[in-house]
């Protein structure tokens, strides 16, 4: 029988994750020592502090060099939790985790000496190369207190050894034939494990107009009546979703066009009416990251079209941003996870009109900052928080980029710290 923390399906994961939050904001006072002294890059290793792997939450872990630090206090003492923790260290080195575990007085009290054992399993583990020096970190990488941030993911994208890229079209590119030749050109390109998640929105206006069908939108989101639920369906699920399939196909890359229906793989909820009825518009309740890993580790791409359904019959019309979000993070537990948005601009702008004027790194405090002086506004705010949900939820890095330029040296990085 399988433990908890050998397989997860995506509520749990989901669960797990909000429990983190609640952790990390009520650290114990050895857990705040030591982090004081291993967060960001101090030791040449970007770790991350509570955060869930495997169905469970470790104290700190590095995940690139697979090094997970527990913090032995409390109820790890009693009872039958010593045996628990060591039959789960037994499966985590079997996993190649090493495990550190340290009391709390041996962190208060003999700082140097844990600080120096983190060290020796650090270059026991990575004797080549640290976190920043690894040799592919996108823009700007290096150059702040994050710089670590994801980077670790890069031998198995680049080899195709453990690491899933995730690529976000919208709508504006689909329309676009010439840039639509060349962001499948570039997604073909990219090695090893890969997601297509793609918009459609001017399409789907287009037919309606044809039919005779008024789109309405607000705040710049489609009013999805049930006329224009026919529509999205038709042309989200085939017209869009079934081209793009056949163009990768000419690429030699074994796509599989998917619904959130298909496979259940996305289920949600229709959206309650507040100030405005969005009609048949779906929230994200879950993802089954087990089943859509299963398919990719079958040698599939699935291309995931921007529809959802409700488990009750009804298909729901979903923002193309938050399937991609919601797909890296119900995969994250199962690969390196790269999200990459593309769109029609270099990336995150301070001025719109001038691609120059790129912002290369944005976390979530920068975020705040720059929505409250209204650099960023409009559909970039979603946009952003969909990419700042997958960076807080475990996907190891997530960028804003130009559709044609999906290689990851280019764009805004979005970090958590």
């Amino acid at each position: 029988m399988k433990r908890g923390y050998e397989t997860t399906d995506a509520a749990t994961y989901h669960l797990l994750i909000e429990q983190a939050k609640e952790m990390r904001n009520n650290p114990t006072d050895a857990e705040k020592h030591l982090w004081h002294f291993i967060k960001g890059n101090q030791l040449g290793a970007h770790f991350r502090q509570q955060h869930p792997i495997f169905g469970y939450i470790p104290d700190f872990v590095c995940l690139q060099q697979k090094i997970i630090i527990e913090v032995d206090g409390g109820y790890h003492l009693e009872g039958e939790q010593p045996e628990q923790d060591a039959e789960r260290s037994k499966w985590l080195e079997t996993q190649g985790y090493t495990i550190l575990r340290f009391t709390n007085e041996e962190i208060l009290q003999k700082t140097e000496a844990v600080i120096k054992k983190i060290k020796e399993s650090l270059n026991t583990n990575n004797p080549q190369q640290s976190c920043k020096s690894l040799p592919w970190g996108g823009v700007g990488v290096g150059t702040t207190p994050c710089e670590a941030v994801g980077v670790g993911t890069a031998p198995s994208l680049r080899e195709g050894r453990g690491g899933l890229t995730i690529v976000k079209v919208g709508g504006a590119i689909v329309e676009d034939e010439a840039q639509l030749r060349l962001l499948l050109d570039n997604f073909s390109a990219i090695p090893g494990r890969k997601v297509l998640v793609h918009g459609g929105g001017r399409r789907a206006t287009q037919v309606a107009s044809r039919l005779g069908i008024e789109s309405q939108m607000v705040n710049g989101r489609r009013i999805t009546d049930a006329d224009m639920l026919e529509v999205v369906t038709m042309v989200y699920g085939g017209l869009v979703n079934k081209n793009l399939v056949a163009q990768l196909q000419s690429h030699g890359v074994n796509a599989l066009g998917l619904t959130g229906a298909d496979m259940d793989i996305v289920r949600s909820h229709r959206r309650p009416v507040k100030d405005v009825d969005y009609g048949f518009v779906g929230d994200v309740d879950e993802v089954d990251g087990e089943r859509l890993s299963s398919l990719i580790e079958a040698g599939v791409t699935p291309v995931l079209a921007p529809l959802t359904h409700d488990g009750n019959g009804t298909m729901l019309n979903t923002n193309a941003d938050t399937i991609a979000s919601v797909a890296a993070q119900a995969l994250a537990p199962y690969y390196e996870v790269t999200l990459i948005f593309s769109f029609e601009k270099a990336g995150v702008l301070r001025h719109p009109d001038d691609d120059t004027s790129l912002i290369t790194h944005i976390t979530r405090s920068d975020f705040e900052t720059l929505v409250a002086d209204g650099t960023i506004s409009g559909g970039m705010i979603p946009k952003i928080e969909n990419a700042l949900a997958a960076v807080e939820a475990g996907v190891r890095r997530v960028i804003i980029t130009l559709a044609t330029a999906i290689d990851g040296q280019h764009g805004t990085v979005i970090e958590e710290c």
